[in-house]
């Protein structure tokens, strides 16, 4: 029981920590949302799965015309 009671207050306060760090980035404008080259954020650039779509996309409506 007391083995339960730690684990919970260690969950609960790892979630309060990460959700204090969200906090304090936006306010100082960082933006936080994709990290790497996961391809799984939109708004990236460089190496994300969705530009490479997005340029391929734009590059056969070329040709389509």
């Amino acid at each position: 029981m007391l083995a339960n009671i730690i684990i919970m207050a260690l969950i609960l306060g790892y979630c309060a920590y990460i959700i204090y760090k969200n906090v304090k980035n936006a306010k100082e404008g960082k933006h936080m949302g994709c990290s790497g080259c996961s391809g799984n954020c939109g708004s990236c650039g460089g190496c994300s799965g969705a530009a490479f779509n997005k340029s391929t996309a734009q590059s056969s409506k070329k040709r389509l015309r």
